[in-house]
């Protein structure tokens, strides 16, 4: 778009027809946990990597927010690493909760820190939470999350509910031989909960080798959950998002399904990544990236870099479409906590 020219001329869309309107703004490469699956040496998570020159600041974080809106953005996720980690999150959400044109601030976290701040993350404005549970078994948990308490999450989702930060979405990375034995337990939490307990597929973030040792298609929890009750499709529930969403009969909440592998969503796309080193990423499995840094000055400059990202959006007619070969055309060199999970 030329200098100047005004996002009301014409709507944000890649070259694909693609509307883009969802932002996932990483705020920091640190977490709390170290996943065992989630980087190559899980050590790296707590140690202090990013220096004040690298990390964006709350101004960053702002002008992103703000040059996004004005193109057509209306959802902003924030997260990680651990976004919750960064002692100024509150400044962030509440900035970025101000403004005129965003419909939806939400933040995905481990929940290890919400029993203590999710009430002031609402006063902020934040809308809603997606927790990552990967076990609801004391001892797993630990084992998955290098000495994670699952107690600690547990109580960060119940906050989140009395909160109104809502709904609760659960993220349940599914890893075969890990926990796939409880994935009952956790369908079982829609029934009587309002929450959306959400199966992801693992995905080749650390190589081919292995994401074939965890890898377990989304099919075996309808098997599951279709044991339990019967199992109908919520329509119009994903809103241009990845998740496919069912319910048991009777139930509360609902179960959804995350498949970028066995079935993906490439073309409903709605979504561009900043990274907490301010570098804009068209697309998750490539490793295509575009430094935003030298232009937080000049607000149309980077417009023009957001404009720049669409043109390199792949072609969703492109992608393969099993899971062998999709992880093929696996492209990226960063860990998921460096993109932004």
């Amino acid at each position: 778009m030329p200098r100047g020219v005004s996002q009301l001329s014409s709507k944000f869309k890649d070259p694909f027809g693609r509307e883009i309107t969802y932002l996932r703004l990483s705020v920091t490469e640190q977490c709390n946990l170290s996943c065992f699956y989630c980087r190559s040496h899980p050590g790296e998570c707590s140690r202090e990597r990013e220096t004040g020159k690298d990390l964006l600041t709350i101004e960053d974080c702002l002008t992103i927010g703000q040059v996004a809106v004005e193109l057509g953005i209306t959802r902003i996720r924030l997260t990680g690493g651990e976004p919750l980690v960064r002692p100024d999150i509150l400044e962030i959400t509440g900035g970025l909760a101000a403004l005129p044109g965003l419909k939806d601030l939400s933040l995905t976290t481990n929940g290890i820190l919400l029993e203590k701040i999710a009430f002031k993350l609402a006063e902020a404005g934040l809308k809603r939470v997606n927790i990552s549970l990967d076990s609801l078994d004391e001892a797993n948990f630990r084992q998955i999350t290098n000495g994670g308490k699952l107690h600690s999450t547990l109580k960060g989702i119940e906050k989140s509910l009395q909160a109104g930060l809502t709904p609760v979405k659960i993220n349940v990375v599914l890893l075969k031989g890990i926990n796939d034995h409880e994935i009952e337990k956790f369908v079982r939490m829609t029934i009587d909960q309002d929450l959306d307990v959400r199966f992801i597929e693992y995905m080749p973030t650390q190589g081919q080798k292995k994401w074939s040792n965890f890898f377990l298609p989304l099919e075996k929890v309808l098997e599951v959950a279709e044991r339990i009750a019967p199992v109908v499709p919520v329509e119009g529930e994903h809103g241009g998002g990845p998740a496919q969403y069912v319910r048991m009969k009777g139930a509360t909440g609902k179960i959804g399904l995350i498949s970028p592998l066995s079935r993906h969503f490439c073309d409903r796309c709605n979504r561009l990544r900043v990274t907490s080193d301010g570098k804009i990423k068209p697309c998750l499995f490539s490793e295509a990236e575009i430094d935003l840094r030298p232009y937080f000055s000049d607000k149309e400059q980077l417009k023009a870099k957001f404009y720049e990202a669409l043109q390199i959006k792949p072609d969703p007619q492109k992608v393969a479409t099993n899971p062998v070969d999709r992880v093929m055309q696996f492209e990226g060199k960063r860990s998921m906590t460096q993109i932004g999970g």
